[in-house]
């Protein structure tokens, strides 16, 4: 895709470091937004929006999981572990 950065190659969850094997899927979901700004007055308002990637992802020891992973500004963020 045209404009898309570049997915995750890994992430830390529960102290782990997960590598990412293979990317399942992207996509751009709504935020929610208003929950970060509240009732703060002159607060800036963020992207309205943010890129989601669907990883498969192994620590180095046990078995492969998917996850969503999102990217808010200039961090990750682990959105869903899947079952």
């Amino acid at each position: 895709m045209p404009g898309v950065e570049p997915g995750p190659r890994s992430f830390v969850w529960r102290g782990r470091r997960y590598a990412v094997c293979a990317v399942l899927d992207t996509w751009q979901e709504r935020r929610a937004w208003w929950r970060e700004v509240g009732d703060l007055p002159g607060a800036r308002v963020p992207d309205t929006e943010r890129r989601v990637w669907r990883v498969e992802a192994r620590p180095p020891s046990g078995t492969a999981g998917v996850f969503d992973l999102g990217r808010d500004d200039d961090h990750w963020l682990l959105l869903r572990a899947h079952d």
